[in-house]
């Protein structure tokens, strides 16, 4: 049996960028958000195929893995879809420079918004590329 493929330092953090990954482990595992998964599986009923759902949301097929692609839509027809999927988490933030207080009720409603939006624009970016 093939060993899975260990991504380097820089293509796991290119992947951790994309709005589709939410993180990729040291073991080199790719977690995908939510939305995304509800969008491929909702697509892939529609008869897309998971290698070109991969491919638009900047996924490349030959770095990822066609088996990895493969594994992930099996794993996603067994598993219930979450009703409320999360809002993505942010890539990244400077927060030298950033006076927000996570106790402040406020900076958490604005964050809580922000990070919203985010989604929103990621959701309308994705299926623009459909």
């Amino acid at each position: 049996m093939n060993e899975p493929q260990v991504f380097t330092s820089g293509q796991r953090a290119y992947l951790s960028s994309l709005a589709a990954v939410d993180m990729v482990d040291a073991s080199s595992r790719i977690h995908y958000a939510d939305w995304f998964r509800i969008e491929c599986m909702r697509r892939y009923r529609e008869g897309e195929k998971p290698v070109d759902l991969f491919r638009q949301a900047g996924l490349d097929p030959k770095l990822v893995g066609h088996k990895r692609i493969e594994r992930a839509f099996a794993r996603w027809k067994r598993s219930p879809e979450p009703l409320h999927p999360k809002p993505p988490k942010p890539k990244s933030r400077d927060t030298a420079s950033d006076p927000y207080d996570p106790r402040d009720p406020r900076d958490r409603l604005i964050a809580a918004q922000a990070l919203r939006i985010q989604q929103l624009e990621e959701e309308i970016r994705f299926l623009k590329r459909a």
